[in-house]
């Protein structure tokens, strides 16, 4: 199979259902944000792009630069260290946490809210007891001066090439 088609269909199947479907689903039971005005769904859509869009780069840089998919069984084979991944470790899964949060507000959902929290811890314990072990041992010291140069979840300007 094609490695775009491989790309696509990973994209539908884990940050569809995780950022799509589920939030779509529990966005619409009757728990509504005790702060929600008429302005909180205009504030979901922001960062509803935002997330979509760090997630599309995030997939293509895992195909073209890494040669892989998102999923654990057909991962990159080289490590991606550039474009968004300059900035920050994670930011696909930051682009989901993004859009679940976005879209809490969108629909003024109590639950979603609570949902992407759990997201967020649920991929910090992924990142730091099963991914980063694996890119260590998989990468060595490339991946060693990769996370000495690039902060795991808060963004920040890079310093200098990482090579």
């Amino acid at each position: 199979m094609p490695l775009w088609l491989r790309a696509t269909a990973m994209t539908l199947l884990f940050p569809g259902m995780v950022a799509g479907v589920i939030p779509y689903r529990l966005a619409h039971g009757a728990w509504a944000l005790p702060f929600a005005t008429a302005l909180t769904p205009w504030l979901g859509w922001p960062l509803i792009l935002v997330g979509t869009l760090l997630l599309i780069l995030t997939i293509w840089a895992f195909a073209w630069s890494g040669g892989g998919t998102l999923a654990p069984w057909d991962a990159p084979t080289t490590l991606v260290q550039g474009g968004l991944y300059r900035w920050v470790r994670n930011p696909m899964y930051l682009g989901v946490v993004a859009a679940i949060v976005g879209q809490g507000l969108l629909w003024s959902s109590a639950a979603t809210f609570i949902y992407a929290a759990g997201i967020a811890f649920a991929f910090h314990v992924r990142v730091v007891r099963f991914e980063e072990p694996v890119l260590r041992q998989q990468f060595g010291p490339l991946f060693e001066g990769y996370l000495r140069a690039v902060p795991r979840w808060v963004p920040r300007r890079p310093r200098a090439r990482v090579v």
